[in-house]
C-alpha cells in the first residue's frame, strides 16, 4: 500500500523517469513512494539512505540522488546512483570535485570516529562530526569558491555542498530567515551563522511534549541539512546521542518530583502550624 507523502514530494517524484530507473537497477515507483524518509531525501536533493538494486548485471545497496534539471522542454528530476566506497582512513587523500582537500584540520574532522548511547538506550559508533568543521575553497569553472564537506556515511563518498546554497537554506532571497530549527526550537541568528561556517553549535531547548533536550548541531552537506553530531569535545552528545539518554530523563523528572513533594509536605506542615 502506497504511502501518503506531502504534496511537494509527490510534485518533485513525479518528475523522475522511473521507468528508466526500474529498467537500469530494478528501483520502482512505488519502492521509493513506500518509504517516506527516502522518498523526501530523494525530493529534496539529499544523498538517500541505501536502496537495493535488483537487475542481473547490477545487484546491491546503493545511493540515490535527484537533481531539477530544467534545460529541457519540460521540468526533470534526474537521479544519479552513489555505489559504497571503502571506508576512508588517514593514509587516503581525500578529493571534492576531483581536487584535493589540503586543509589537515578539515581531513582529522572528516575522519573522527567516536561513539555515544542513543536515546534509546543503545550504543553506535560512527564520525564524530557532521562535516569538515569549516568551509575549503575550490576552483569551479574558472570561480574560486566556498564548501562545506561531509562524508556520506551509507556510502562513504566525500561529498561538498556551497556556501550559497548552505546560506539559501537559512535564508530566503530577501535575506529573511526561514525559521529553521530542530525539535520544535528555532535557531537563532547566532546559531546560524555558525551553522553556515560549518561550526558544531549547541542546541537547547524543550520539545513539544515538555522534555528537555541538550544536542549538538552542524550541517551535513550530504544530507543537505543540520544534524545532530558526535564532536570529542561535547561530551554530553557522546554519552546521550541526539538527546538525554531516557534513564537519565527518568532520573531528573524523579528528583524533580520528589523535590516538589518536599516543598509541599513543607508548606503543609507550615501551614498547619500557624493554624495551632
Amino acid at each position: 500500500m502506497e504511502q501518503t507523502l506531502s504534496k511537494d514530494v509527490q510534485e518533485k517524484l513525479d518528475l523522475i523517469n522511473w521507468d528508466s530507473l526500474k529498467e537500469k537497477y530494478g528501483i520502482s515507483r512505488d519502492s521509493i513512494y513506500n518509504d517516506p524518509r527516502i522518498a523526501s531525501q530523494l525530493a529534496y536533493g539529499m544523498m538517500t539512505d541505501l536502496v537495493y538494486a535488483n537487475k542481473e548485471d547490477f545487484t546491491g545497496p546503493l545511493s540515490l540522488r535527484a537533481n531539477l534539471d530544467t534545460s529541457g522542454e519540460k521540468p526533470e528530476m534526474k537521479v544519479k546512483v552513489y555505489t559504497i566506497e571503502k571506508p576512508k582512513t588517514a593514509a587516503d587523500q581525500l578529493y571534492l570535485y576531483r581536487q584535493p582537500i589540503t586543509s589537515e584540520k578539515v581531513r582529522e574532522a572528516l575522519l573522527e570516529k567516536t561513539k555515544w548511547t542513543g536515546p534509546d538506550g543503545k550504543e553506535y559508533k560512527g564520525l564524530a562530526n557532521a562535516n569538515g568543521g569549516r568551509p575549503i575553497t575550490l576552483n569551479i569553472d574558472g570561480r574560486k569558491q566556498q564548501f562545506l564537506v561531509s562524508i556520506h556515511q551509507p556510502t562513504n563518498r566525500v561529498v561538498g555542498m556551497s556556501l550559497d546554497s548552505v546560506r539559501s537554506y537559512f535564508y530566503d532571497k530577501d535575506n529573511n530567515l526561514r525559521g529553521r530549527g530542530m525539535y520544535g526550537v528555532p535557531f537563532t541568528p547566532e546559531q546560524i551563522n555558525g551553522l553556515i561556517e560549518g561550526k558544531a553549535v549547541v542546541h537547547t531547548g524543550q520539545r513539544k511534549d515538555g522534555e528537555a533536550f541538550t544536542c549538538c548541531i552542524q550541517f551535513d552537506a550530504a544530507k543537505r541539512e543540520p544534524t545532530v553530531s558526535h564532536p570529542s569535545w561535547f561530551k554530553e552528545a557522546q554519552r546521550a546521542g541526539m538527546d538525554a539518554a531516557p534513564k537519565q530523563k527518568q532520573e531528573e523528572k524523579a528528583a524533580q518530583q520528589q523535590k516538589a513533594s518536599q516543598e509541599q509536605n513543607q508548606t503543609q506542615k507550615r501551614s498547619g502550624g500557624l493554624k495551632k
